[in-house]
């Protein structure tokens, strides 16, 4: 009969402290005496983290406390000394259960100070040190390797906030102004403002007109790229991270912010929430919304109301010169025309669809596609209506026509 090979492995799930605690017993380390103290020490701890949480008059809440001092302590030894038993031991032999038990609580602090995103709070964090230590040493406590995993991801948003105030002081920009904007968005605006060699930080039209200027050099080159002495006064602190994100810039933004067969107003829309922008008010807005949709504003000529969008759409559709206001006499002219030669139905879709400010293309194709051009249809090329009335009511009620 074959003898199988397989062996069972053991899982010890005991907490740190009770394996530390155990060795140290058994290879005579730890005393019946030192045992009295720890125990002693354990009891008053317990009711103090009690107290601290709540009350130290149920049992419940004892029993609570007990696992949390015993997972501080744990979490403290297992950072000093790893996995060495021996070490874990003799610490608790010559140091008392209560200062263990404080140094655990002490890696939750520092934990808990560090920023938990790399987005700017102004100081104020999502959940108080009281809520993080109740949470992190009883409803969710933290593994050694958890808490490490947690402290370096921590760790990284502290350094990539550290890299954005440098960028943000580079850019003239107070601390002040980087409330919840993230770290990211303001290391990618320095870097994009010292490629285009501009002034400060950007607001949205100087952005637009920052990255035009930049789009002329990528389509005369070819490609664009980030010299290396564009880095060289970063210090060596923030430097490795100034180069990833300049590595996502030009792998993931630089593709559609250089793309010239893609309007420039697009292209913002897409990746503006990636950056950190000036903000300075609706004049800026207005500004910005006329530098990225030139040829929407030559066609309307700033006129934004629906009839004169309306009436501009007809013209377009019936094959006529755009304009925003027609007289009667040009009025009958185009129903005339669409009843001889029909409607050319793409022309204000590729319009709106190439030339509206992204921010209301979809409204305005669902109003034209959906709503207005169907009916237009239906009323202007109805041939019951010989002497055109019912199809000059409706371009009246709906587009601009002057009046005798």
């Amino acid at each position: 009969m074959a003898v199988s090979s397989n062996k069972l492995a053991t899982v010890d799930k005991r907490p740190f402290f009770e394996k530390a605690l155990t060795y140290g017993v058994q290879q005579g380390l730890i005393d019946s005496i030192r045992c009295e103290a720890i125990v002693a020490d354990g009891a008053k701890g317990t009711v103090q983290v009690a107290e601290y949480f709540g009350t130290s008059h149920l049992f419940t809440a004892l029993e609570n406390a007990r696992k949390r001092i015993v997972h501080l302590v744990s979490l403290y030894l297992e950072d000093q000394f790893g996995n060495d038993l021996d070490k874990a031991a003799r610490s608790l032999c010559d140091n008392s259960f209560l200062s263990h038990s404080r140094g655990g609580n002490d890696l939750l602090k520092k934990l808990h100070a560090m920023p938990e995103s790399a987005v700017f709070d102004g100081g104020v964090k999502g959940q108080t040190l009281k809520d993080f230590q109740d949470e992190r040493t009883l409803a969710k406590p933290l593994t050694h390797a958890a808490y490490h995993k947690e402290l370096a991801r921590r760790g990284a948003n502290t350094a990539q906030q550290a890299a954005a105030r440098w960028f943000a002081q580079d850019m003239a920009v107070p601390v002040s102004a980087l409330d919840s904007i993230g770290a990211d968005a303001v290391i990618r605006t320095g870097l994009l403002r010292r490629l285009g060699t501009a002034d400060g930080c950007p607001n949205r039209q100087e952005f637009a007109h920052l990255i035009q200027k930049l789009r002329a050099v990528a389509v005369a080159t070819g490609k664009l790229k980030f010299p290396k002495s564009l880095l060289d006064d970063v210090p060596d602190a923030h430097r490795e991270i100034a180069s990833g994100i300049r590595r996502e810039i030009e792998k993931h933004d630089a593709p559609l912010l250089f793309d010239a067969m893609l309007a420039l107003d697009e292209a913002f829309n897409r990746i503006e929430s990636r950056y950190f922008l000036r903000e300075t008010g609706l004049e800026d807005v207005d500004a910005f919304e006329a530098f990225v949709s030139t040829a929407w504003q030559q066609l309307t000529k700033g006129k934004e109301d629906p009839y004169s969008r309306l009436t501009l759409f007809m013209c377009l559709a019936a094959g006529l010169k755009p304009k925003t206001t027609l007289t009667a006499a040009e009025a009958r002219s185009l129903i005339r025309k669409v009843r001889k030669d029909g409607f050319q139905e793409d022309v204000v879709s590729r319009l709106i669809a190439t030339s509206a400010p992204f921010a209301i293309r979809d409204d305005l194709l669902a109003m034209w596609e959906d709503e207005f051009f169907p009916e237009a249809q239906v009323r202007l090329l109805d041939a019951s209506d010989e002497k055109t009335i019912f199809a000059m009511q409706f371009l009246s009620e709906n587009c601009n026509i002057k009046k005798k």
